[in-house]
């Protein structure tokens, strides 16, 4: 199988480094194993809250990333749940959308700017009164994942690690247990995944960045899920400067 090195030129022609804040002297090639380890589309996460034990009465809150709602009602319709959810800052109008009927259960899908992301889990908190022991619990049914080259292009930026087996690239990945759980570097430029005629390049070779670079990790493509760079990752790359 062959490695298409040729879309490499026109990639870091096209590559938009923000994050990159200073220039290292050395960018060693890898091969990027694009059909097999990185998404096209992406996947929204789905979580759903369920209300046990029949309440009669109560309320019940809802936490995500540190930020808590309102006191919701045991009987409230999905309509309220998701205006609930959307008052917080840290989801925001139009990035969750509440599906169920009244009292739940209720999928909640994130959408939007949460949209292909990994994002953290909900939890709930609850006041609710009759029934039978009645509580409320948040399960994660679909996870989030990104979208790597939604536009046709691997962007910039994007944190990879090692396939043992094969010695090929993909989104770094801290729960993957096929060496990518190690981060390698990050890409240096845009990677063009689809070809001009609409085909998906199989390998594709590029530049990495490893070692002495200052990185602004606010400026990095993905801030959650493969091919994101969390606090594992820094620790992997001690010769990459991050800041904000």
């Amino acid at each position: 199988m062959s490695t298409d090195i040729s879309m490499v030129t026109q990639a870091f022609q096209v590559g938009n480094r923000q994050w990159l804040l200073s220039e290292p002297d050395w960018k060693p090639n890898v091969t990027l194993d694009i059909i097999s380890l990185f998404s096209q589309n992406g996947t929204n996460e789905v979580q759903t809250l369920t209300i046990g034990g029949s309440p009669t009465g109560g309320t019940f809150t809802v936490t995500f990333s540190g930020q808590t709602t309102g006191a919701i009602t045991y009987n409230a319709a999905a309509s309220a749940v998701q205006t609930a959810l959307q008052a917080l800052s840290t989801i925001g109008a139009g990035n969750a959308a509440v599906t169920g009927s009244a009292g739940g259960p209720y999928t909640v899908t994130f959408q939007g700017a949460l949209a292909h992301d990994n994002v953290s889990a909900m939890t709930a908190t609850s006041s609710l009164t009759g029934g039978t022991s009645p509580g409320v619990t948040v399960a994660t049914t679909t996870s989030g994942a990104n979208a790597h080259y939604l536009n046709g292009y691997i962007p910039s930026g994007c944190a990879i690690g090692q396939v043992a087996a094969t010695g090929r690239f993909g989104p770094y990945d801290n729960t993957a247990s096929d060496g990518r759980q190690t981060c390698y570097g990050l890409t240096y430029g845009d990677i063009r995944a689809v070809r001009w005629d609409g085909s998906i390049a199989s390998l594709v070779g590029t530049g990495a960045v490893v070692n002495q670079a200052a990185v602004s990790l606010s400026h990095l493509p993905f801030q959650s899920g493969t091919g994101s760079i969390d606090s594992a990752a820094q620790t992997d790359l001690p010769a990459v400067r991050f800041e904000a």
